[in-house]
């Protein structure tokens, strides 16, 4: 019964794997999960060189050879293929894709006066159509298309990885499809705006985009799949959700009107989940997006 121990469940020696946005957040820990528990290459993809180093700073000693920076941006379609150029000159194919890359937009909320009360329909058109339109959409090319770009960069070594799995045995299981992985978000699910409606429509977008590449892709045998987080602590989280110092991990971090468990996410939860999806554990998972929130959709208006 050794396929049912964690240890083979959860096992991912020698998994090569591309993560975008390495240099922070959660791709920052999904790349030190992976590199820590025996993926044998880790590339991580990021505009800022000095994130990326960071990150492999951060790495156990063991681990730091196989976490290397590639920096490139996501935006660009000659930045990402020389990304995969780069990467495909120091392997010849890739398990696991993470296209991580995220950022917010300008803020945008229906706002109310001081007693409560709302605007008047004028000052609230005058307040979101002020926004420039060049704003709203920077956050879709990051997000959205980025997302897009960087999954279709990288086709012909997820195709390369499916190539070299074993034929099938009578019985056993074999190895996993090549994968790839989507960051979304809660907010792609959430019908409330609580900060800018360009992250909200973006990351809905993502959503839709992972069930219409896993179809796309079936035939290819690419798997893709996704996350939608809820509240974790990053560079784009902090300040409207976090005191200074404070993750918000602890019990009681939250009223649970917020978060129902009371806390935010906290890198454990994510780390067990990119193991989970990236194993044999997860190897039946396809155009499935796995929602980890501590209940936070529960509370809000939402449709998923």
């Amino acid at each position: 019964m050794s396929h049912l121990e964690a240890s083979n469940l959860y096992k991912i020696n020698g998994l090569v794997a591309v993560i975008t946005g390495g240099g922070s957040g959660l791709g920052r820990t999904m790349a030190l999960t992976l590199a820590t528990n025996g993926a044998s290459k880790v590339f991580i993809i990021g505009r800022r060189e000095d994130s990326l180093r960071e990150t492999v700073s951060l790495a156990p000693d063991s681990a730091k050879q196989n976490i290397i920076p590639v920096p490139a941006d996501v935006t660009s379609q000659e930045s990402l293929q020389s990304a995969y150029e780069t990467i495909a000159a120091q392997t010849g194919y890739v398990d696991l894709l993470i296209a991580n890359s995220g950022i917010v937009g300008p803020p945008a909320i229906i706002k109310r006066k001081d007693d409560g009360s709302l605007l008047p329909i004028s000052e609230l058109k005058d307040y979101l159509w002020n926004i420039p339109m060049a704003e709203f959409t920077k956050v879709f090319e990051v997000n959205t298309t980025g997302a897009y770009y960087t999954a279709i960069a990288f086709l012909p070594l997820l195709d390369a990885a499916n190539k070299r799995r074993p034929a099938p045995e009578k019985n056993k299981l074999s190895p996993p499809l090549a994968q790839i992985i989507m960051t979304s978000s809660i907010a792609g699910y959430s019908r409330q705006v609580p900060l800018d409606f360009a992250y909200n429509l973006s990351k809905g977008a993502v959503n839709h985009l992972v069930k219409a590449l896993s179809t796309s892709l079936t035939e290819y045998g690419i798997r893709v799949n996704g996350i939608a987080p809820g509240l974790f602590y990053s560079e784009i989280s902090v300040g409207a959700n976090f005191e200074p110092g404070d993750k918000g991990v602890s019990d009681g971090s939250f009223q649970p009107d917020k978060i129902p468990m009371t806390r935010a996410g906290g890198e454990e939860d994510i780390a067990g989940l990119v193991l989970w999806m990236a194993g044999a554990s997860g190897g039946y998972l396809n155009g499935n997006i796995t929602v980890i929130d501590g209940g936070r959709l529960s509370v809000l208006r939402s449709s998923y």
